[in-house]
């Protein structure tokens, strides 16, 4: 008997349900709705509230650009940064800046050093928000602006920013803004098809909170065990205990900015979504599965990614099966679908829908190099997948300390 394939399967469930919720959730907000707005007379939080967390290690190229950022929104002595272990100027940097420094050493990784950050400078009682920021993140400048209203609502607990990128304006194409594409179309596709429906305030099922920029609540956060045990990153660790505990709803606005930085080369690109993938199934080994709204989505959503996975995986094989059916008989009579008649068939649902997705994401968000990266990026969906199954074992099986080198840093002035 031959098994299914993703494409014989309802596979695209969990897009086609989100996108319609994010359909609905636009035309509520866009002809229905008040939009929440700045007011710093009338919004319940003040940009006084909030203690910024920056935790560092070795970011000595970047974290002054970060701190200046910050700077425009906070007033110095609310932003506290961790250095944690260092090689570099990071702590000096920070400290020459006028901001509140503290010396990790040695290292303890991400989790560990905001902890200890928190509880030397008591933040949670000093202040009721508290923003988690990456040294390689610098928030737009109307972060706070569009933010703080979202907290008007008291069931809020947690904001998080869209991520995006000064893209790179070139003719020439280049290795390195290969990666930085395929980074943005994900991004994006994520944005569009996933998130902007997931957090809505009558679903807030998003399965991970992105530590890039965040803003909390000091009493969810306190209650959150940001440096659980064994886990590679906290991300998705905080996401599951929030939604466990049932602390609150998530708040996320596209308009809500932070700039990052995507790896520029593939050892970078693979080590930082390995560790991903591995934080997100050890997350899943320690909280376990309950009864919910949150585990129905994710389970669904998991099922359809570790599944299309495979097939991509094996579609070398089925693409040589199909060219040469003698010499792969035996797999061809096997494992092809039924419904695979021929290359045709792979071009047009793989390929050719893929590609297409590209050119629209490109063309939308005015970066128009995305329609010849476009062009290659089955390598990228080839490798990402191969990530992801091989995680699998460690992410259930091995533990980690949360010690980390981020990727490769690098300035960024682009136009």
């Amino acid at each position: 008997m031959k098994p299914v394939s993703p494409f014989g399967l309802p596979i695209g469930i969990s897009i086609t349900f989100w996108s319609i919720v994010g359909l609905m959730r636009w035309i509520t907000t866009s002809f229905f709705q008040k939009p929440n707005k700045f007011n710093p007379k009338e919004n319940v939080m003040k940009a006084s509230d909030v203690a910024v967390v920056l935790p560092a290690y070795n970011e000595e190229l970047i974290i002054r650009d970060a701190i200046k950022a910050l700077k425009k929104l906070v007033d110095k002595k609310q932003i506290y940064v961790v250095s944690d272990g260092w090689n570099d100027r990071t702590y000096e940097i920070a400290t020459e800046e006028g901001c509140n420094t503290y010396l990790l050493d040695p290292n303890k990784g991400k989790a560990k050093a905001m902890v200890h950050l928190i509880k030397y400078y008591n933040l949670y009682d000093k202040y009721k928000l508290i923003f988690i920021l990456d040294a390689d993140t610098k928030p737009d400048s109307n972060f706070l602006k569009r933010a703080l209203p979202l907290f008007d609502d008291p069931d809020i607990g947690v904001v998080f920013a869209s991520s995006q990128i000064k893209w790179p304006r070139h003719i020439v194409p280049k290795l390195k803004y290969y990666f930085v594409a395929y980074r943005e179309r994900l991004n994006r596709m994520l944005q569009y098809f996933l998130l902007y429906g997931q957090t809505w305030k009558y679903t807030s099922v998003n399965y991970v909170i992105p530590g890039f920029a965040t803003i909390y609540r000091s009493d969810v956060l306190r209650k959150l065990e940001i440096d659980t045990p064994g886990i590679l990153i906290e991300d998705f660790n905080l996401a599951f205990q929030f939604h466990k505990k049932k602390l609150g709803k998530l708040g996320y606005s596209p308009s809500i900015i932070g700039w990052d930085q995507y790896p520029d080369n593939l050892v970078d690109y693979w080590k930082q979504v390995r560790r991903w993938n591995i934080g997100f199934f050890q997350t899943v080994r320690k909280n376990g599965v309950w009864p919910s709204f949150f585990w129905l989505t994710l389970g669904v959503f998991s099922f359809e990614v570790i599944l299309n996975s495979i097939f991509l995986l094996f579609l070398p094989l089925i693409i040589a099966s199909l060219l040469w059916p003698n010499i792969f008989t035996d797999f061809y009579r096997t494992f092809i679908p039924f419904h695979i008649t021929g290359l045709w068939y792979i071009f047009l649902t793989v390929f050719l829908t893929d590609y297409v997705l590209s050119v629209v994401i490109g063309l939308i968000n005015k970066k128009p190099q995305l329609i010849f990266y476009g062009l290659f990026f089955f390598p990228m969906h080839y490798i990402t997948s191969l990530i992801l199954i091989s995680s699998i074992i460690p992410g259930f099986f091995g533990s980690s300390s949360g010690q980390w080198v981020p990727p490769t840093r690098r300035v960024e002035k682009f136009a």
